[in-house]
């Protein structure tokens, strides 16, 4: 147990499974949707016309910008970084990705005791506030579309 508390309180492996969570998760989105294509005897662009296989596109395709951003974030400041980890935490509790916003929370969590002195995003802020305004834009889309897809 004294095992697993030691993990999730390295900043730099919270970072590294967070970073590839949000990068293999996608890739294996994508790879089911293909299969489950082939396996009707359709190419990929008629199976995104099936509303389950846009929802998991969709979820991919955020998934991976957010591990992009996610990398940005952890090259500016550590203000930076911990704030973008409550953000990502709230955006995949919102989204289903309930995996992800674990991560995501012990990597907010392991951040804690860091310098949190300077401004937040001082290099990239003209990419980053920006990309996180287009990431709600997308949730709301995804958690209206969920909502609709379950509806029914």
């Amino acid at each position: 147990m004294t095992a697993i508390f030691a993990l999730i309180e390295n900043t730099e492996k919270m970072r590294k499974y967070l970073f590839w969570y949000l990068m293999i998760i996608p890739a294996l989105l994508l790879l089911w949707i293909a299969l489950g294509a082939a396996n009707s005897q359709m190419d990929f662009q008629a199976a995104l016309k099936i509303p389950f296989f846009t929802v998991a596109f969709l979820n991919a395709c955020l998934s991976l910008l957010l591990g992009g951003t996610l990398k940005f974030a952890s090259a500016e400041n550590e203000r930076t970084e911990r704030a973008y980890a409550l953000y990502l935490t709230v955006l995949l509790v919102i989204i289903g990705n309930l995996p992800g916003a674990i991560l995501s929370f012990f990597l907010f969590r392991s951040l804690r005791f860091g310098n949190l002195e300077g401004e937040l995003a001082p290099k990239y802020r003209w990419a980053l506030l920006p990309a996180l305004v287009f990431y709600v834009l997308v949730t709301v889309v995804l958690l209206a579309a969920n909502i609709a897809m379950w509806s029914k």
